[in-house]
């Protein structure tokens, strides 16, 4: 199972947020930051301008939920202090059904807005790239995206959208009634400010495009028939500009109080209207404070666009039942599957129980077996496994296909593994690990110190241990 530890637009300000956004190099830090605790096997980091969430799998053998949790937040609150007061927490099924709410973009801001499963895809192949990402987020973040893709096929989610770049057109336009042939600033090339400056362009905005790189800038200005310049030109860009749209990964301010006076003092009480898209801020946020100067951030937006949620409160419903289905489906196809290392260790132990005698046997009074007799006696041992684990087999798979799967599974498999001793063969396979290969069902010749083709032998690492158990222990 899995655990969400983070902080949203629910439950902190922007300038709480920002404290802890994360550029992708912040992530990737973040991520091996998180592996060095003990409890924590596989990690995953959304940060987006509305949240930051961690997504989480025990370590293996190490952990339970709980102390994941724990050192998440322990983690975050060393790297930013005093933000636990606003993180939350999910674990097992919660978690999940989480993730594919946040993926669906359920509880997203602007409810049924497209940008979030790009950024959960984004976080999902940058915790690939930095090899903390084994079997049980794979699993749970493909399906949390099969689920989104789901949800906007199966509702009319997206229907009539309002979305943060058309609220700030709006919010342009009544400012300065029709924008053809107003010039309209945007600083850096966020995909969201990039969104906006289009959508001035298609309203006849003129465009200029302002950043350090060059060639990046020329590309998008040249995109959106607009003037690139560098970012040193901008206090001169201020004193032309209507609209100024801000969405950088700096981490201070780029737009500050002090430029904006100067330039107002030139403008004659022309108004200036900033629309700042970044988390961290780009805009000093005292620059409301200057007559004619109109700021809105990501949050005024968010909650703008938000009153246009009410007609998609139908569909929500919808999504959410289906969310509701799909985690119920994917918890028992899980449990069901993840039984199987458990069944195929006591099979492999009983197994290996009787060759033993049968093989200590071959030195004494059956020495003389023939190879049919052999084979007849391997069928015989067949039979006898299966007669033997039939009950506990079927009680298993039982319990694990009860929605939800019956609390009680786990417990049941810990201790089958502690009373048959089936902590070497089953070793990297518990309810949390991946399933190995299962034993071929053809007769064999009895030969207890060969391991079988495809299964490890006793004091051999698990060909089933995830990627990142492996490359953890090679560091």
């Amino acid at each position: 199972m899995i655990v969400v530890v983070g902080l949203s637009h629910k439950t902190a300000p922007i300038e709480v947020r920002e404290r802890v956004a994360l550029d992708a190099d912040g992530a990737a830090q973040l991520l091996r930051a998180l592996l060095e605790q003990p409890a924590i096997g596989e990690a995953l980091a959304v940060s987006t301008c509305n949240r930051m969430e961690l997504v989480l799998a025990p370590r293996a053998g190490a952990g339970d939920l709980g102390e994941v949790e724990q050192q998440a937040k322990a983690l975050l609150n060393a790297r930013a202090p005093g933000v636990a007061a606003h993180l939350y927490q999910h674990a097992g099924s919660d978690a999940l059904r989480h993730l594919f709410r946040v993926a669906a973009s359920l509880d997203s801001l602007v409810l049924g807005e497209p940008q979030i499963l790009g950024q959960v895809k984004q976080a999902f192949e940058l915790a690939k790239n930095c090899g903390t990402v084994g079997a049980v987020l794979n699993r749970a973040v493909t399906q949390a995206i099969r689920v989104s893709k789901k949800v906007r096929s199966e509702t009319a989610i997206g229907t009539g959208q309002v979305s943060v770049p058309s609220v700030a057109l709006d919010l342009a336009e009544q400012i300065f009634g029709a924008l053809r042939g107003k010039e309209a600033v945007l600083i850096g090339s966020g995909e969201m400010g990039e969104t906006v400056a289009r959508l001035i362009h298609q309203a006849g905005g003129q465009l200029v495009v302002v950043g350090r790189n060059a060639e990046r800038v020329a590309e998008l200005a040249q995109s959106l028939s607009g003037t690139a310049r560098n970012l040193d030109e901008l206090d001169q860009t201020l004193l032309t500009a209507d609209v100024v749209i801000a969405a950088t990964s700096a981490p201070g301010f780029v737009v500050t109080h002090q430029a904006v006076q100067q330039a107002m003092k030139k403008r004659r009480g022309r108004s200036l209207f900033f629309v700042d898209l970044a988390v961290p801020r780009d805009v000093d946020p005292g620059i409301a404070e200057i007559d004619n100067a109109y700021l809105y951030n990501v949050d005024d937006f968010s909650q703008i666009a938000a009153q246009g949620t009410l007609l998609r409160q139908r569909e929500a419903q919808a999504a959410d039942a289906l969310i509701e289905r799909e985690v119920g489906r994917f918890e028992r196809t899980t449990s069901a599957e993840q039984v199987t290392p458990t069944v195929v260790a006591l099979r492999r132990s009983f197994r290996a129980a009787l060759e033993a005698e049968l093989e200590r046997s071959q030195r004494g009074k059956l020495k003389n077996l023939s190879a049919a007799d052999l084979e007849a006696l391997n069928t015989l041992f067949d039979a006898a496994v299966n007669k033997l684990l039939h009950t506990p087999t079927q009680k298993l798979r039982q319990l694990a296909s009860e929605d939800p799967p019956a609390p009680e599974l786990e417990n049941y498999v810990e201790l089958l593994s502690e009373m048959f001793a089936l902590g070497d063969e089953n070793s990297g396979v518990s309810l949390r690990g991946s399933i190995p290969p299962a034993p071929s069902s053809a007769p064999q010749q009895a030969k207890p110190s060969q391991p079988s083709q495809g299964q490890p032998s006793q004091g051999q690492p698990s060909q089933a241990l995830p990627e990142i158990e492996r490359q953890r222990g090679s560091r």
